[in-house]
């Protein structure tokens, strides 16, 4: 594969996981835009966990001390909110799979456009009736398992659909994405073991080039630690409109090409 088709992959895994604009989406868009179909399944594992360690290293300091007190709240409530979405996942895996076609993907980012924003207006409500936001507790927890299952479907993101559901369910806007990033770490995880327990690992193995893996693998990392910390000041500022009008375009754009 071109090592210039290799940067963009990893450039829109690393940015997309962790913004609002779907990456599985974004890469079967650009799958087909520039004809790479060819793309490799461990090229595809490798940039999953040059994304996941991402966000593992960036939330470093909060897992060590849920590692270190592993019967605090979180924990159960991230436990029951990947639960929930692996049910969901397993429920109607044939669907989801069947799912990635051009009108699917367009609605998809058609339906994150309006989640986020309707999240805008909602939280800029909030803000003007001085609304008391909570802290994550068990009922946001099944919620955002149910919310984060759905987001399985092509276009849909799932950073976005769980940020905005968390928003709108009261939850403070930091927490909501705090936890929306900590609870892409067991369902990544378990995306990449139900990839590779249906591999066939001798194609993987044959497939293989070293020096394209560690190019994907670092361009995605650094991109997802950016994205991570742009969402963070998007959160803040609350300007989720301009990815509801960028993925407004791009659904345009997902049906004049597919």
């Amino acid at each position: 594969m071109d090592i210039l088709i290799i940067i963009v992959l990893g450039i829109v895994q690393g940015l997309t996981e962790f913004l609002p604009v779907s990456s599985s989406g974004h890469l079967v868009l650009l799958e087909n835009l520039f004809n790479i179909s060819d793309a490799s399944l461990f090229l595809n594992i490798v940039l999953h966990c040059a994304t996941l360690l991402a966000v593992v290293i960036y939330y470093r300091k909060k897992l060590w001390q849920m590692l270190k007190n592993p019967f605090q709240p979180i924990v159960l409530y991230l436990i029951i909110t990947t639960a929930i979405t692996c049910l969901i996942v397993l429920l109607f895996a044939d669907f989801f799979e069947s799912a990635f076609s051009g009108t699917l993907l367009a609605w998809g980012f058609l339906l994150s456009a309006i989640f986020l924003a309707l999240t805008e207006y909602i939280s800029r409500y909030y803000q003007k009736q001085n609304y008391l936001y909570s802290n994550v507790n068990l009922k946001h927890s099944f919620m955002l398992g149910i919310f984060q299952g759905l987001a399985i479907l092509p276009g849909i993101s799932r950073s976005g659909t769980t940020l905005c559901a968390g928003i709108v369910m009261g939850i403070n806007k930091k927490d909501a994405l705090d936890y929306s990033f900590l609870m892409s770490i067991p369902i990544i995880i378990a995306s990449l073991v139900f990839e590779l327990v249906r591999a066939d690992f001798t194609v993987i193995l044959n497939d293989v080039n070293v020096i394209e893996m560690i190019i994907g693998g670092v361009v995605a990392f650094v991109c997802a630690i950016f994205g991570i910390k742009l969402m963070l000041k998007v959160v803040e500022k609350v300007q989720y409109k301009w990815f509801a009008l960028y993925l407004l375009i791009l659904s345009i754009v997902t049906i004049v090409v597919l």
